[in-house]
């Protein structure tokens, strides 16, 4: 299992590692939720990236 902390349960009552629990879309769910600003300015930077890789 090597070094992945467990402390989470399955549906099934097995021991399952959060690595395995939180997944990216998870991860990015919570993060909004958390941060709503969070996608906004994600947005920007993208269409700002772009922009410069345009010019």
């Amino acid at each position: 299992m090597g070094d992945k902390p467990i402390s989470f349960k399955d549906k099934d009552g097995n021991f399952v590692s959060a690595a395995d629990v939180w997944n990216a879309e998870k991860l990015e769910e919570l993060f909004t939720k958390l941060n709503p600003n969070r996608k906004l300015r994600l947005e920007r930077e993208k269409l700002a990236k772009e922009s410069q890789k345009n010019n």
